[in-house]
């Protein structure tokens, strides 16, 4: 496969993965309501391992999942830091 073609096929999952992410942080922010009226702290350490657990399992490459993981993990810390933006508002 050429890079050109590469490229182009990554370009299309970045797309997918551009309306996930939104989709998500949609979500994130109904979460920070919720948070904010029932007073939870934004940071849920249980959640956030039971979710990388989740994800390890889900991979199925198991050479990836500590990838995997770290990109979760930023998603998880940008999510923290809209929850937190939502709650200020």
């Amino acid at each position: 496969m050429e890079l050109e073609e590469c490229r182009e096929q990554i370009d299309v999952i970045d797309k997918k993965l551009t309306q996930l992410l939104e989709q998500r942080m949609a979500i994130v922010a109904r979460v920070a309501e919720y948070k904010e009226v029932h007073h939870m702290d934004v940071y849920d350490p249980k959640r956030e391992i039971a979710v990388l657990d989740k994800i390890a399992i889900l991979t199925k490459n198991e050479k990836l999942i500590p990838h995997i993981k770290q990109i979760y993990t930023c998603i998880m810390d940008e999510s923290k830091k809209y929850e937190r933006k939502q709650m200020e508002r």
